[in-house]
């Protein structure tokens, strides 16, 4: 009975994950490509390397939108479903990378503790998605290639630790792969990648003082740690002098003020799920954290898997909570405040990636007699009850989107061939309005090239080669 209600509660996961993937249609594009595609077509290579250079020296990431803006500038279609989709299969799939590599002990074991395996990994990939509002990292191209590809490769590298996959050559090469990955999709990545690999190596000093050191250990996080402190440097040399401020703040540019604005704005994010700090919002983000940290730790002792060591397990629990206070540190700093969903989304991923490692953390801590039928029930259930928290206000969004399914696509399809139409002029169609997704919004009216339009109309005008442009806004049909 237990493991029916554990493989109903497993499909409810993969069916709400499949939901959140089935948006991806409507996803939007933000000013940033109607720039950076405009310029890769009229500049080419130059233009890449330039940007690469002496903006974003993020080669992964970079190397994605240049593939990504070659396929539109090809077919002149915005391929915005497909390339988000490519960008979403590598976190689904990130437990089956690690899931493979242990094929052969996981025949040890029954059918039951595989099932709760997965029930583990799927519980995590979901709350990635249902701990906070997805929105612009999973849902706008360009800032998912940098930031989801950093949050698929942290994940990845989440996995081979749980797993305890670092222990063997194979292992230990993905999970270099992983980290660098992440330290060349974005800045939040390089940091992770810098401070897990110099957390890392601080405890191979350790095992060397105890005689337990062995020096082919050492590359897999050293090269890493070189490639992140190389990209963090150049991002650092490229950005934090430009960068405007958002608004007049103390802490731009005051690296004390930042780093001390950081500190309790990074208490806010861990206590709630949202941006707003109120007594029910922390009574809410605490209940369901408590209901996904007791829901995946009874699951991984249902695994019967080795918990992984107590040093692997803290080395990354330490680099997250360096890396979320980095990253909204590095917001103060650069534009006076934390802004930008996209960080603020991904910090809470990690969030949950933080929680899921204490979890794993307290599974060396349980009574000797725990018999196996016991948390196999509680992991189901608190997975269960965490859903409940969150799936009723979030499944109303989804409802609310896809209502408006068609009406994204097909505004965007007239909006791309008004633009790709002959003579001077064009219609942009404005889309819906989405709870999920974000789309890329401006005033409606009519605008004109000579008239200085503002920075978020030009861009388009650029893009599509006109003069005129008439904005038109949504008008709900009634259901």
């Amino acid at each position: 009975m237990r493991r029916l209600l554990a493989a109903l509660l497993l499909a409810i996961l993969v069916g709400l994950i499949a939901l959140h993937f089935g948006l991806v249609g409507t996803g939007h594009w933000a000013v940033d490509e109607f720039i950076v595609i405009r310029s890769y077509r009229d500049n080419g290579w130059p233009a890449f390397v330039d940007r690469l250079m002496t903006w974003s020296p993020r080669p992964i990431s970079e190397l994605l939108i240049w593939a990504y803006a070659c396929l539109v500038n090809w077919q002149h279609k915005p391929f915005i479903g497909f390339s988000l989709a490519l960008l979403w299969l590598t976190l689904i799939l990130a437990p089956l990378i690690s899931f493979l590599q242990i094929r052969k002990p996981f025949s040890e074991h029954s059918r039951g503790s595989i099932l709760f395996f997965y029930l583990f990994a799927f519980a995590l990939i979901g709350f990635l998605l249902l701990g906070h509002n997805p929105g612009e990292l999973f849902y706008w191209p360009i800032g998912a290639a940098a930031y989801l590809t950093t949050l698929s490769a942290i994940t990845v590298c989440f996995f081979q630790t749980a797993l305890s996959l670092t222990e063997s050559h194979t292992g230990r090469m993905i999970t270099s792969l992983s980290l660098i990955f992440a330290a060349g999709s974005s800045e939040t990545g390089a940091f992770f990648a810098v401070a897990f690999g110099c957390l890392s190596l601080t405890g191979m000093a350790v095992d060397a003082v105890r005689g337990s050191y062995s020096e082919r250990k050492l590359f897999w996080c050293l090269v890493p740690v070189i490639v992140g402190t190389g990209i963090f440097g150049l991002l650092v040399q490229n950005r934090a002098q430009s960068q405007e401020a958002a608004l007049a703040a103390a802490e731009y540019h005051n690296f004390y003020l930042s780093l001390k604005a950081a500190l309790g704005q990074t208490i806010n994010e861990y206590l709630v799920t949202g941006q707003r700090l109120s007594s029910h919002g922390v009574i809410l983000g605490l209940l369901l954290k408590a209901c996904f940290f007791l829901g995946v730790r009874y699951c991984w002792l249902s695994t019967g898997i080795r918990s992984p060591r107590k040093q692997a397990l803290l080395v990354f629990g330490i680099s997250i909570i360096a890396t979320t206070y980095f990253s909204i540190a590095a917001s103060y700093y650069a534009y006076g405040e934390a802004t930008n969903d996209r960080h603020h989304e991904l910090r809470q991923c990690l969030i949950v990636l933080l929680i899921t490692i204490v979890a794993l953390f307290s599974c060396h801590y349980h009574l000797p007699t725990f018999e196996t039928p016991r948390p196999q029930w509680f992991g189901t259930l608190f997975v269960f009850v965490a859903l409940v928290l969150v799936v009723p206000e979030r499944f109303s969004a989804l409802k609310h989107d896809y209502r408006n399914y068609s009406a994204s696509v097909e505004n965007r399809r007239k909006s791309w061939n008004s633009g790709l139409s002959d003579g001077n002029t064009m219609i942009w169609y404005s889309p819906p309005p989405g709870r999920m997704v974000k789309a890329y919004m401006i005033e409606p009216g009519t605008y004109d090239l000579d008239s200085n339009p503002s920075a978020r109309v030009m861009p388009l005008m650029h893009f599509f080669q006109k003069q005129r442009l008439e904005i038109r806004p949504f008008i709900a049909t009634g259901n």
